[in-house]
Order: structure tokens, then sequence, then C-alpha cells
């Protein structure tokens, strides 16, 4: 038991500092990419005016929000499980309802 605790609290300090690390790197990351945002809508507004700089730079962002957007569904979609041979034959019923009635038999004998 003494070495459950020392445990636990390695793993959370772990995990605390991954959390920490994590949100620094997602600061720096928004940050860097405002920065290059407004890097690139000056080098379009100073070639093709400022309306052609916002559109751009909203379009790209779109077509990166349904990229991610995209990839995150990847990870969501439901895997095919192998389903339990002939579920739907009487027979397979049958059985299943034998073997409830025996559980609840078991059940009430206990009692």
């Amino acid at each position: 038991m003494a070495g459950i605790v020392p445990d636990i609290e390695a793993r959370l300090r772990r995990s605390v500092r991954s959390a920490t690390l994590g949100a620094a790197a997602f600061v720096f990351a928004v940050t860097g990419l405002g920065l290059l945002s407004a890097a690139l809508w000056v080098l379009i507004a100073m070639h093709h005016g400022a309306l052609t700089a916002f559109v751009a730079t909203g379009g790209l962002f779109l077509v990166l929000a349904g990229a991610f957007y995209w990839a995150a569904s990847l990870g969501r979609m439901p895997r095919r499980t192998a389903r339990p041979a002939a579920t739907d034959e009487p027979f397979f019923r049958m059985a299943e309802g034998f073997a409830a009635g025996m559980q609840a038999g078991r059940a009430a004998r206990k009692h």
C-alpha cells in the first residue's frame, strides 16, 4: 500500500508537467500563427489590395479549418466489429432466453 501513493504522486506530477508544457506550446503556436497571418495579409495587401488580402487569408483559414475538422473526424469514426453469428435466428434467441432463465433461477435460489 505504501508504494501506491508515491506512484500516484509521480503520475500526477508528470500529468501536470505535460499539461503545462502543452498549454505553453499552444500559446506559442497561436501567437506564431497570428503573426504569420498578419505578415501574409500585409504581403498580399501590398501587391493586390486589402480586399484580396482579406479574402485570401479568410479562405486559407476556412480550408485549414475544414482539413483539421476532417482529420479530427477520422478518429471518431466507429470501427466495424464482428457481430455475433446469427443473432436473429430463433434458436439463438431461445438459447439466450434459456441462459437468462437459468441465471435468474440461480439468483433466486441464493436468496
